[in-house]
């Protein structure tokens, strides 16, 4: 369907970029569909002002750059993600990161079966005691405060910074959450830094940053560039890593002047599920009282919210798998538009019972997990190796290409099931 603006729409269209602006916008309000056409807009300008889109996780990168991509004169702003764009900008200021070079960084596998491990061995701590100290050290990162986990003694604390130092010098690693930090400390220590000349950056899913993710983005703009900050404070879920909607909420003060939009009337929810979700939003004590509701749209259809209740896991998991055969086969819902969210999953305690009825039924499903399991095999973990080695002549890189896999990783499930069609054969 072509992309016709709303009068809400419209305003953000027109906004003069050289302004720093924040848009709230509730979940099917158009946010990213307008986001592209402004960027669109904007590139055919004479001159066009330098743009980079940044978002939050993964997959909403790939949704805004499957949109980009419908866009001819925006198709080429990829965009990013936090962690993307500071590997980008440390890559090519050689030596402005702290940490071992070349960049390297662990994967789950290698900080399951060899950095955590060797570590703990190193500072003479259980594993999972040492998952407190690092949790601990990405905090700090995180959240630039000092944030100490209650379980860790200060000597132990001393002890684990300085084996860690040691540590991912030996094996020649960074970890990822590090990364935003460094690239803060660099913009602070490096006036000619390159790669963050841009005339404006569009951040979408603002609310998902943290402490350092902010004081990134207002070092650059420190340096001349505008920012828009789109996202809905109401939908902030990675507390875990610090973030929270305050960051979102107090941009006007963060960068005074700024513009304030709002897209309020969602297409993809219907009156019921509105009410719903809007009783659950008025619940957040901290939420300002000038926020924008949603709406639904005129002509969307009232929607269907249950809540259900089932005796034990297994009878719930029962339910789930068929009330999903029911959507499929009775009501022709297509199986990739059904998403299970689940509120944690530590060792697939809550997935792998729903997993297994959907695969007594027949009904196959998208496992995000899947490409770590692949991964964690041991002739491809050989295999990897072999591909480093052939890469890099780094001695840092023999750490991890020698290894061998003694044995496969417990695997980890992610909190989403998407359902596909059988014949897609996932």
């Amino acid at each position: 369907m072509p992309y016709i603006p709303t009068p809400e729409q419209r305003l953000i269209l027109a906004h003069d970029w050289r302004i720093h602006a924040r848009l709230l916008a509730g979940p099917g309000t158009g946010k990213s569909a307008t986001l592209v056409a402004l960027v669109d807009q904007l590139l055919t300008e004479n001159p066009a002002p330098r743009i980079k889109l940044i978002t939050f996780t993964r997959a909403a990168t790939a949704e805004l750059a499957k949109k980009v991509s419908e866009h001819p004169a925006a198709a080429a702003e990829r965009p990013s993600t936090m962690h993307s764009f500071s590997i980008a900008v440390l890559l090519r200021n050689p030596g402005t990161g702290d940490f071992p070079q070349p960049l390297r960084i662990a994967d789950k596998w290698e900080e399951k079966r060899i950095v955590h491990p060797t570590l703990a061995h190193r500072i003479n701590v259980r594993v999972n005691h040492l998952d407190n100290l690092i949790r601990e050290m990405a905090a700090n990162w995180e959240f630039l405060q000092p944030r100490e986990h209650p379980r860790v003694e200060p000597a132990e604390r001393a002890r684990f910074v300085g084996a860690w130092n040691e540590h991912r010098h030996i094996y020649g690693y960074a970890l990822l959450a590090e990364l935003p930090f460094a690239l803060r400390q660099a913009l602070h220590d490096h006036p000619d830094l390159e790669g963050v000349d841009y005339d404006l950056l569009i951040v979408d899913e603002y609310q998902d940053l943290n402490a350092c993710d902010l004081d990134v983005l207002h070092q650059i703009s420190e340096r001349g560039c505008s920012i828009i900050a789109a996202g809905d404070d109401d939908q902030s879920i990675y507390s875990f890593r610090y973030a929270a909607p305050e960051g979102i909420r107090r941009f006007p003060d963060d960068y005074p002047g700024c513009m304030r939009y709002a897209l309020s009337v969602t297409q993809r929810c219907g009156r019921r599920i509105v009410e719903w979700a809007s009783y659950v939003i008025a619940g957040d004590p901290d939420r300002p009282h000038d926020g924008v509701p949603l709406a639904w749209a005129e002509d969307s259809p009232n929607g269907e919210v249950a809540l259900l209740t089932f005796p034990g896991e297994v009878t719930e998991a029962r339910g789930i798998a068929a009330l999903i055969q029911q959507l499929i086969e009775r009501d022709h819902v297509p199986a990739e538009e059904i998403l299970v969210l689940l509120r944690g999953d530590h060792n697939g305690t809550f997935s792998r019972p729903i997993k297994e009825e959907l695969d007594d039924i027949g009904i196959a499903y998208s496992d995000p997990d899947a490409v770590e399991r692949l991964l964690a095999e041991p002739e491809n973990r050989r295999m990897l190796a072999t591909f480093r080695l052939l890469a890099t002549s780094a001695p840092v890189s023999l750490a991890f290409s020698l290894v061998r896999p003694s044995s496969l990783p417990t695997t980890r499930i992610s909190p989403t099931l998407r359902i596909l069609r059988p014949e897609c054969g996932h």
